[in-house]
């Protein structure tokens, strides 16, 4: 599979998110095998890429998709890889299903709690956290593909993931090093469902929603129990040290892993934000201008609340697209957003809510053979 995504070289929007824009270039990629695509993210310390792509199997109604996508939440964790293979099928001229299985590879982050501190016969103590995944989506979208002058569009995914969650904290001693180990197995679920409105041939209204859902409490599974707490507290100088530096592990976990979760495998782009914490469900309003065939421009408003007790997050982003000629296009976007943090305990002295603002830019571009 690693050779044909080198060959390739796909990173196609999904088709639920861009099925306007593919529908309106059926006509002009009829009798072409091969869509290649690459994008890439950048945010202060986001950064992320993707290779997807599909090529035609059987008179232009059924499509094998691969992908390549990688994200690296923040500075000093590992990046996330993740590998995809599907099929799409198009049913008479209205009907699209699709399915697709992808697999997170096995990704670790060493984060050092503490240094040793030789005065105090206190040994260092580091934390090495990961996970991988293994997940199956599966889609259908409707076209009324008409010519008249209002139309619409409607889709409806489910995707199933399993995450096994790992930990392992490492304190070197007299007798050798000691390590507490542990392995949390997490189910999500996310049910998905979007509709679109084109009014004429230079408007669309869209609106898309899900809604996540997890087999037990994302920001506890992975994470150290009390027992294990109550360990570590004794390697350090007090405990109101140890709760910061558990604080800040426990808020870099949670971020990975709602970073994880949002690669929605076939819903990839950078106008639905930066996610800070695992989601309990989102929903993205936008409107779409067409003021020429070769120009496409998107202003989209995605609103996310996560799971209780980590906040929510608005998100304000523009979409524009540029076709080159009947085979490329490229596009580019920029994506501000507000994350409205809740307070934790051992967090901000005042109790008070935290607000954190944050920006996205991603470009990309696509050539059909």
């Amino acid at each position: 599979m690693l050779a044909l995504l080198a060959s390739v070289l796909a990173a196609r929007p999904g088709r639920a998110e861009a099925g306007s824009e593919a529908g309106s270039e059926a006509g002009s990629e009829a009798g072409r095998k091969v869509t290649a695509s690459l994008e890439v993210s950048a945010g202060r310390d986001y950064r992320a890429w993707s290779l997807l792509g599909d090529v035609a199997l059987y008179e232009d109604t059924t499509f094998l998709t691969l992908g390549y996508t990688a994200a690296r939440p923040e500075s000093g964790t590992a990046a996330t890889h993740q590998l995809s293979l599907g099929m799409d099928h198009v049913l008479g001229g209205h009907w699209l299903v699709a399915a697709t299985a992808s697999v997170g590879l096995p990704k670790s982050t060493l984060t050092a709690l503490s240094p040793e501190r030789p005065r105090l016969n206190l040994p260092s103590v580091d934390a090495r956290t990961g996970y991988s995944s293994q997940a199956l989506l599966l889609s259908a979208a409707y076209d009324s593909a008409g010519f008249s002058a209002v139309e619409y569009g409607l889709d409806a995914g489910l995707s199933v993931t399993r995450y096994p969650l790992s930990r392992e904290i490492v304190v070197p001693t007299r007798n050798g090093t000691l390590r507490y180990a542990r392995e949390d197995l997490l189910w999500v679920a996310r049910p998905s469902v979007g509709g679109r409105l084109m009014l004429g041939t230079r408007w669309e209204v869209g609106l898309r929603a899900g809604l996540t859902l997890y087999s037990e409490d994302p920001l506890t599974a992975g994470q150290f129990t009390d027992e294990e707490t109550e360990e570590l507290t004794r390697r350090f100088e007090n405990a109101l040290e140890a709760r910061r530096a558990l604080l800040g592990l426990s808020t870099r976990i949670n971020r990975d892993l709602g970073s994880g979760v949002a690669q929605r495998v076939s819903d990839l782009n950078a106008t639905t934000g930066i996610p800070t914490a695992p989601s309990l469900f989102d929903f993205k309003p936008s409107v779409t201008w067409r003021p020429g065939r070769a120009v496409r421009g998107q202003l989209s408003y995605a609103f996310t609340r996560y799971v209780s007790g980590e906040g929510l997050s608005h998100v304000l982003a523009t979409r524009w697209t540029v076709r080159l000629g009947e085979t490329a296009r490229v596009w580019a976007s920029v994506a501000l957003q507000q994350d409205r943090l809740e307070a934790v305990e051992g967090g901000d002295a005042s109790g008070a809510p935290s607000r954190t603002r944050s920006g996205l830019f991603t470009v990309g571009g696509e050539y059909t053979f």
